[in-house]
This record gives structure tokens, C-alpha cells and sequence, in this order.
């Protein structure tokens, strides 16, 4: 899961094709804006099969890789259950 991720931000969003690191702050590094966050909550739907709550489309779930997916990974969880 974090390869795929970190492939489309990088690949969708980073101009100067260096790469990205799991912890590094999407927002403040400037690679996501709102309408960035957007196309990456679509993209996550998509491809991992979950459903994002508007009130989950908030910077605290969307600011690193790292916060992406344990996100991924507690909406799995719960599908689970």
C-alpha cells in the first residue's frame, strides 16, 4: 500500500521528481493543496477500497504518507468487523 501511495503523490503531484518520505508533511512541504487533497482522497477510495467520511477529509488524516494509510487501515478494520 505505501508504494502504490507514494507512487501517485509523487508521480501526480511532485514536480522535481525526487522522492518522497513516508513522514514528510504533504501540506507544509507544499506538494498538497486543498484540491490535491481531494484528488487523493479519490485516488485512496479507488484503489484501497475504502470509503472516506467528509469529516475524515481533514489535514490530521492527510498530512504524511504514514497518516494515509493508518487511515487505510483503520477504515479496513472497522469494515472488517
Amino acid at each position: 500500500m505505501e508504494k502504490q501511495l507514494m507512487e501517485f503523490i509523487e508521480k501526480k503531484f511532485l514536480k522535481d521528481k525526487r522522492r518522497l518520505s513516508p513522514k514528510e508533511s504533504l501540506f507544509k512541504s507544499g506538494i498538497l493543496d486543498s484540491f490535491g487533497m481531494l484528488e487523493l482522497v479519490a485516488f485512496v477510495e479507488k484503489t484501497f477500497r475504502v470509503k472516506i467520511l467528509p469529516r475524515e477529509v481533514r489535514m490530521e488524516n492527510f498530512d504524511t504518507v504514514e497518516k494515509i494509510l493508518k487511515l487505510i487501515e483503520k477504515k479496513r478494520e472497522i469494515k472488517k468487523a
